[in-house]
């Protein structure tokens, strides 16, 4: 089925009690409905590392499209939220970056 990111679901334990009931699955629809509604900004000595990086990931991955980099910085804004700030910081961006090659990795 056609989908524009695959996340493969790896889960570090398997306990066969937790099940997604539908209440569960609305609740997380809220929770990522309010974090993309919060203001988040990024500060101007961050948004140089960011070029830099997305430049250099498009450089090692000519795959990588406009849809792809914007997916990376909603990402990192929507962390940046989940954690409470206003601003993105370095280490959310960081992680991200670091969750994306996660990722990839399993799709292999």
């Amino acid at each position: 089925m056609p989908a524009d990111l695959v996340v493969p679901f790896q889960p570090s334990q398997v306990n066969s009690l937790q099940v997604i009931t539908p209440e569960t699955a609305e609740a997380w629809r809220c929770y990522l409905a309010t974090c993309k509604s919060l203001s988040n900004s990024i500060g101007e000595e961050l948004q140089q590392v960011l070029e830099n990086d997305l430049v250099e990931l498009r450089q090692t991955d000519r795959s990588l499209g406009s849809q792809d980099l914007s997916r990376l910085l909603t990402m990192a804004r929507m962390m940046s939220v989940s954690y409470g700030e206003t601003t993105l910081s370095l280490e959310d961006w960081q992680m991200v970056l670091e969750l994306e090659r996660l990722r990839k990795e399993r799709l292999k």
